[in-house]
Order: C-alpha cells, then structure tokens, then sequence
C-alpha cells in the first residue's frame, strides 16, 4: 500500500510540474503578444498564438500520456494487491487445514511454493512496469526541456522583431519627413516653374513688337536706295540680327506653350509629299550658298493625320540642321517612304555625325552637342527638343541614326491617313 501511495504522489508531481509550466508558458505568449500588439506586429502575433496552440496541444498530449500510464500502473498495482490478498487469504485457509492433515499440508507446501514463484514473477512485472515508468517520465523531461529550449528561443526571436519594429518606426519617421519636405520643394518648385513661363511669355511678347518695329525701319532704309556699300551691309547685318532674334523668341514662346501644356493642336490630313517638296525648293537656296546638293526622293500619297503649322516647323528644323552641319560641298538627302501604313520621313547628311554622348541628350532643352554648324549659322539648343514635343503631341515617333564621322540621319513616323 505505501508503494501504491508513493506512485500515486510522483504522478501528482508530475502533474503539478506540467500545469506550472503551461501557466509559464502561456504567461510568456500573453507577454508577446501585448508587445506585438502594441507595436502593431500582426505576424509576431500570428506567430504567437499559433506557438501557444502547439504548446498547449503538446501538454495536453503529455497529460494524456502520463493519466494513461498513471491509470495503467494503478490497475495493475491493484490488479497484483488483489491477488496477492487473494493468495495469503488462501494460504491462510491452508494452514489451518495443514494442522489436521499433514499429507495436505505438504500438498499445500507444494502449492505454496508454486504460489511463491507466481509471486516472483509478479514482482518483477512489478519491477519492469516501475523502469517502464521511469522510462515515460525521462521522456516527460526530456520534452519539458525541449520546451524550454523554444521558449528561450523565442523569447530571443522575439525581443529581435521588438528591436526591428523600433528601427521600422524611426525609419519610417524619417520617410514621412523627407516626404513631406519632398512635397514642399515640389510645390515651390511647381510654383517657381509657373512664374518662370509667365515671365518667359510676356518677356518674349514684348520682345517680339519692337523686333518687328526694327524690321520694318531697316526695310524702309534699304528700300530708300540712299545708303552707301557699306551702310548697306550693316543694314543687311542688322536685319539678319533681328531676324534671328525673332526666331529664337518664336521657339522660347513654342517652349513655354508646350510647358504650359497650351499646345492648340488642329488635327487634319496633310499631305507630307507635297510639304516636303515644297521644303526643299525653299531651302536650296540655303544650301547653294554652301554648295550642297539637296537630293530628293519623295514617294506620292504620304498622307497623315497632323496639324499642318507644326508638322511644318518639324521638317523645316530637320532639313535647316541637315544644311547647318554639314560642310561644304556634300549632300543632304529628303526622302519620304510610305510602307505597312505608316509615312515616314528621312533627312540624312554628310556631317560630322554624333557620339554617343550627343545621342544621350539629343533632344534635351538647351544641350550643346560636340558638332557646330559649318557657316557660322547661329544654333539656340531648342530646335530637338520642340521638334521632339511637337511630334509626341501629334502621336508620332522621332529618332536618329548616326555614327561618329559619318553623317545623321532623323527619321519622323506617322500611322497614314
């Protein structure tokens, strides 16, 4: 009975120690899963609780374990008493009789000590349920200090995401401050950029007046036929001077038009092959004087959905580069092909070409490119980047193929109307 006892208690320990540690444990997770949920770490608390329902299902495994050993042992200790009762109670009948039959008595001696090797054997059944039983309790604490293990392990997983959370916190901090400084600067900038093509308008409004004032005086000079040889060539100098200036102003009013996004776009058909043409009489006057030969191949019904003025200015400033950079005594070619629905427009040189460095900034705003005109024509570094523009508001395509030392080529592509 004291040993009955005496299981019976290591099984109550045993118990014990199993609910203290499941109250640590859950102790701890509640622990994680305030601070993750404080500092917003919804998977932390996913993980969290997830970890608490292994553990939980993991001690409820070893309880149902240890209650069946538990019941096992005790069964079979009483199971064992019972008969061990049973035999003394019948030993007890058999001496009695022992004292009137010694022939019985010795039959009994037989039968006892037959009951003795009975009781042998069930006590080392005894002795092998007991190492059975230390056998499940060294598993109960080798479990227990896995267990442990992980939970020392995720308290150090967990202090880790605590301090990445803190980091996360001041770097988004510092985010949402550089955002909105961001923001500041871009609406001053907005600002700025505003007040700039403002300026820029109505300076080059006013400009164009007395542009067109000085011209008008210096014709009605020449025309007076009163000026000497070389009256005349300053007067002739002069109204080259203003006739630049009037252009630069046109393109820097096209750049504050396109930067406004005030481009008055009047989409028709145009005849590209009939413009082209046109172009290149008007410019073969410009290139005799450099001794250029304009070679033309222009094919019929290049027509395209455009407006008429800029598709015009695009060509016009193609074809005048192509005259401007090419030296002395060379050729520029106009072609215009029509082929799977699409006009495109070719303006191909004999110049200097363009590097790889040229072709990166191309049609930037005022970008200077290593080639010079060759007649000390004047460049401005706007014509690319508002043939460009005005070619993207119309839906079509603008590129360059060139090599260094071997000339340009600028191709335009429109779908056919």
């Amino acid at each position: 009975m004291r040993d009955l006892s005496r299981v019976s208690k290591l099984f109550t320990v045993f118990k014990k120690n199993i609910r203290s540690l499941r109250s640590e444990a859950i102790s701890s997770f509640k622990q994680i899963e305030l601070a993750a949920n404080k500092n917003k770490l919804t998977p932390l608390v996913k993980l969290s609780k997830e970890e608490k329902k292994k553990l939980d299902a993991k001690i409820t495994e070893l309880k149902t374990i240890l209650e069946d050993v538990q019941k096992n042992v005790m069964n079979e200790f009483k199971t064992n008493t019972s008969k061990l009762k049973s035999e003394i109670e019948n030993l007890n009948r058999q001496k009695d009789a022992a004292d009137s039959n010694t022939f019985l008595l010795e039959y009994k001696k037989k039968d006892l000590l037959i009951k003795t090797d009975e009781l042998e054997s069930a006590y080392d059944e005894i002795s092998k349920k007991n190492k059975e039983l230390e056998l499940h309790q060294k598993q109960i604490d080798r479990q227990a200090e896995e267990l442990r293990v992980a939970n020392e392990e995720l308290e150090r997983k967990t202090e880790s995401l605590l301090d990445q959370s803190d980091y996360l916190h001041e770097a988004n901090e510092t985010i949402e401050n550089m955002v909105k400084k961001l923001g500041e600067q871009n609406e001053e900038l907005v600002n700025l950029n505003l007040e700039k093509n403002n300026l820029i308008g109505i300076v080059a409004h006013d400009l164009k007046s007395p542009l067109n004032q000085i011209k008008g005086l210096l014709s009605l000079v020449k025309m007076t036929g009163k000026v000497d040889e070389e009256s005349a060539k300053y007067l002739e100098m002069m109204e080259q001077s203003a006739i630049r200036l009037n252009d630069m102003i046109a393109k820097i009013l096209d750049v504050e038009a396109i930067e406004s996004r005030q481009l008055n776009l009047n989409m028709e058909r145009v005849n590209v092959s009939t413009m082209l043409t046109n172009l290149a009489l008007r410019y073969e006057n410009d290139a005799t004087k450099k001794q250029i030969h304009l070679s033309t191949n222009i094919a019929d019904s290049g027509w395209v959905l455009a407006d008429r003025g800029y598709l015009e200015q695009v060509l016009e400033n193609l074809l005048s580069n192509a005259i401007k950079f090419s030296p002395f005594e060379r050729n520029v070619f106009v072609n215009l092909s029509v082929n799977d629905g699409k006009v495109i427009c070719e303006i191909k040189d004999q110049g200097p070409g363009l590097s790889d460095d040229d072709k990166k900034k191309l049609f930037g705003k005022y970008q200077k490119l290593s080639a010079r005109p060759t007649g000390n024509e004047m460049s401005t570094g706007l014509g690319l980047s508002i043939v460009k523009k005005f070619v993207d508001a119309m839906k079509g395509e603008i590129w360059c193929e060139s090599t260094l030392g071997d000339g340009a080529s600028f191709f335009v592509r429109f779908e056919m109307a």
